[in-house]
């Protein structure tokens, strides 16, 4: 009988049965890799992930809240307990929208602060990706930050097992401050809002904004402000939040210009914060001699627990970037390399 019931609810809610099978596509790709090769291209457009952490974490943060958003629409049951509340009786979708766009946009800024603060730490330029070392390899950069993500995913192994394919980043976490863990309070903050600000919304309407506040989630502890989740997961929130029935074009000019704005910003500092001249490597913590000889290194300066490295601008990037996480690890605690954006386009080397 509870299993009719179940099957009832279902059809008569079909967001609820699309979110049961994210769910279920969520559990498979963490355990198996056999639709990787499917899944990857879908959501690479609007992840852009490196590995199926990202895809993971999409499909089970929107299943979820498509299978429970029926409990905060408008009849829901949570929606009608909160109304109990005076100060929340009269609130509409947009209302909690609202908050969780300002809310999300604050955590957004702090992790640029954070990223800002790690660097004047350690007297380095804010155009740099900063690479820890201990225990492996995690990156991060103001253009794309892990800063949250270090937060997060001790939690995250501590209830999953997580494939070694899926970076955690925890080896950044012992250079967070304690502000950072703000982020274990937003994240759920947020998920809860965006299941309330779907409200009286069509369903479709619905499908939009938890797609937005899945990517925006996603965002917040895998990017930062100027990744492509948190653009397009914006892109969503913004939208919605200033749609307006009857529908005119007018109603996204805002979001728009926010979205546009941010993009420019991106690359401004992508182009402008690039040194052409040479790849700046500080590394931090290292022995008295670094043994780099595998690279074009022009010159080579000790200054207290900084080695500064200069190198060739030769080289790729990315390329540069890994190779060098791969020759100082276990010899040093990270270092910082210098943005070099054209390398992007014909120099590199392998």
């Amino acid at each position: 009988m509870k299993i009719n019931n179940l099957l009832t609810f279902l059809y008569k809610n079909k967001i609820s049965l699309m979110g049961v099978i994210l769910l279920f596509l969520g559990v498979f790709i963490l355990k198996y890799d056999a639709l990787d090769a499917y899944i990857r291209p879908f959501t690479q457009i609007f992840l852009m992930g490196s590995s199926k952490g990202k895809d993971v974490l999409f499909f089970l943060l929107m299943g979820s809240m498509l299978v429970l958003s029926p409990l905060f629409g408008r009849e829901g049951i949570l929606r009608q307990k909160l109304s109990y509340f005076n100060y929340f009786k009269e609130w509409k979708g947009n209302d909690f929208l609202r908050v969780a766009i300002i809310l999300v946009l604050f955590t957004y800024s702090l992790g640029i602060v954070l990223e800002i603060w790690l660097r004047m730490q350690f007297g380095v330029s804010l155009f740099t990706t900063f690479v820890s070392l201990i225990p492996s390899p995690t990156s991060s950069s103001i253009l794309h930050s892990h800063i949250f993500k270090a937060v997060i995913g001790p939690y995250v192994s501590s209830m999953v097992m997580v494939p070694t394919n899926i970076h955690t980043g925890t080896s950044l976490l012992q250079y967070v401050p304690p502000i950072g863990f703000l982020i274990v309070l937003v994240f759920p903050l947020v998920y809860l809002l965006g299941l309330f600000s779907i409200g009286e919304r069509r369903d479709y309407h619905k499908v939009i904004v938890i797609f937005a506040i899945s990517t925006t989630l996603i965002g917040l502890i895998d990017g930062g402000l100027f990744s492509t989740p948190a653009m397009v997961g914006l892109s969503g929130i913004l939208g919605m939040y200033s749609l307006k029935m009857p529908f005119s074009p007018r109603n996204l000019i805002t979001p728009t210009l926010i979205i546009a704005s941010l993009i420019i910003i991106r690359v401004i500092f992508g182009l402008f914060g690039s040194n052409t001249d040479y790849y700046e490597v500080t590394v931090i913590g290292a022995p008295e001699n670094i043994d780099l000889s595998s690279y074009d290194v022009l010159s080579v300066e000790k200054n207290g627990d900084k080695t500064i490295v200069r190198i060739s601008p030769k080289y790729n990037e990315m390329v540069l970037l890994n190779d060098l996480s791969m020759s100082l690890e276990g010899k040093c605690r990270g270092f910082f390399i210098s943005w070099n954006f054209f390398s992007y386009f014909g120099n590199s080397k392998t």
